[in-house]
């Protein structure tokens, strides 16, 4: 990572980065409505299923923002050319995210083939920081501060990579919920990156947010273009590459908890990865009014989506608002995870208390509104209270044990922790679900499907 003080960085850096994000925003907007048409032209749709009628809406709508992104960097290129292997080497994972996005589209990947080339994709940050001059420093955590992971980390970078673009892939299939909650997680990574002053996070933040941004507002509801697989590992590539190249993984982690409880929970209930298409028994369905429900069917997956509509239906525009008040929770907690990456004798406290102040008050504001997420955000904030201990635990006792033995009891310890989560969820959830059976009007899956029969 380059500092903003080792880049020399001026005022009219900053504006220029302005700039070029304002100008990326304008061009992939511009983009969309001829992008929209051809695709459609081309018979690349997909099918609305949360929408009475089924309709056709176009897919694939990643090209945009990737076109969008890959002019971002050009741009940065001409301004910013000390930078240029960093731009290099995050132009070239984001393209090889995009082959195979559009690969995927039109011929439907296996998901451990998709899993296997998403690794791939991490690759060539491995290998620009082996043999160029990109820095991938070790991730530097509260508490600890920075890692002693030098051989380690860089070959971590190809599964983080892997686990970004897939997290982001798995919570996708409502309109604007996978370009929204990213887009709320990007500004907060940009926001991260200038209280921590990130060059690299700052730069390719702000041109991943306004790309992503600009086709949200195609895609949300009601949707004018999918995403497709092209997007979402777009997406998460760029969210990946971001957080590494800009040394902010752990505001990365956080702001991304959303749709990393949403992953733990599929991968959980469904025993290994899959894909939407290849789940024999739904998580929600739909009703005559549009109304989504939660599933009770016995082996069900149990999503984030099942998780917010089980005490009650809501229509999609509504549990998508969920899902981005969720990830503005998250990016709160992000925002004040930054405070503990900051040396104590360097830290601004009229910032941190600015942060705290304001993240208080805008959870109270979420909240009040989106009560549904209370739950999910109380287990979210203990896990990282929880996290934050155990990192205090080990730099007061026992990090002068050996390295390996460090981490294999953070390990332990860890698995204890997702289990632990597991299990409380299902446990909240079921009991919630056995509550709105007994409520007078509730139809059963089964009893629904034998009416649909008759």
């Amino acid at each position: 990572m380059n500092t903003f003080d080792t880049l020399s960085f001026t005022w009219i850096d900053y504006l220029l980065i302005t700039l070029i994000g304002g100008i990326i925003f304008t061009i992939t907007y511009l983009i969309y409505p001829p992008l929209i048409k051809w695709l459609k032209e081309k018979g690349y749709v997909g099918y609305d299923i949360h929408k009475i009628g089924r309709p056709a809406t176009a897919e694939s709508g990643g090209l945009g923002l990737t076109i969008g992104i890959l002019i971002g960097s050009i741009l940065a290129f001409i301004f910013f050319s000390k930078l240029w292997a960093e731009i290099l080497t995050f132009d070239i994972t984001i393209i090889i995210a995009a082959i195979i996005g559009w690969y995927d589209d039109r011929h439907q990947l296996g998901s451990l083939k998709k899993i296997v080339l998403m690794f791939i994709t991490g690759i060539p940050l491995f290998i620009a920081n082996l043999l160029t001059k990109v820095d991938i420093e070790n991730p530097t955590l509260p508490i600890l501060g920075q890692l002693r992971l030098n051989i380690i980390y860089p070959l971590m970078v190809p599964f983080i990579i892997m686990i970004l673009t897939n997290t982001v892939n798995m919570l996708e299939g409502y309109n604007g919920e996978g370009s929204g909650t990213t887009s709320i997680a990007l500004l907060v990574m940009v926001i991260a990156a200038i209280i921590l002053k990130s060059g690299e996070g700052l730069l390719f933040g702000i041109i991943s947010f306004a790309a992503v941004f600009a086709f949200f507002l195609f895609n949300k509801y009601p949707a004018k273009a999918f995403p497709g697989d092209i997007g979402t590992l777009v997406i998460g590539a760029a969210i990946g590459a971001v957080g590494v190249m800009g040394s902010i993984e752990v505001v990365m982690v956080i702001v991304m908890l959303p749709q990393v409880f949403n992953s733990f929970y599929v991968i959980t209930s469904e025993k290994g990865f899959r894909e939407s298409h290849s789940v024999s028994v739904q998580d929600i369905w739909i009703d005559k009014d549009e109304l989504i429900h939660a599933s009770d069917e016995i082996g069900a997956a149990l999503t984030l989506p099942r998780l917010i509509v089980v005490t009650g239906a809501l229509n999609e525009k509504e549990l998508v608002n969920h899902f981005m008040a969720l990830s503005l929770v998250s990016g709160f907690l992000a925002l004040i995870s930054t405070q503990f990456l900051i040396p104590l004798e360097e830290i601004n406290w009229i910032v941190c208390t600015t942060i705290g102040i304001l993240s208080v008050i805008g959870y109270i504001f979420v909240i009040r509104r989106y009560r549904r997420i209370l739950m999910l955000s109380v287990v979210m904030g203990t896990l990282l209270g929880i996290a934050l201990i155990f990192l205090i635990i080990i730099n007061q006792f026992i990090f002068d044990i050996t390295y390996l033995v460090n981490w294999l009891i953070g390990g332990v310890i860890g698995l204890i922790i997702l289990a632990i989560w597991y299990g409380v969820t299902l446990i909240y959830f079921k009991r919630t679900l056995k509550k709105q059976k007994m409520k007078p009007g509730y139809i059963s899956i089964a009893e629904r499907k034998q009416n649909e029969q008759e």
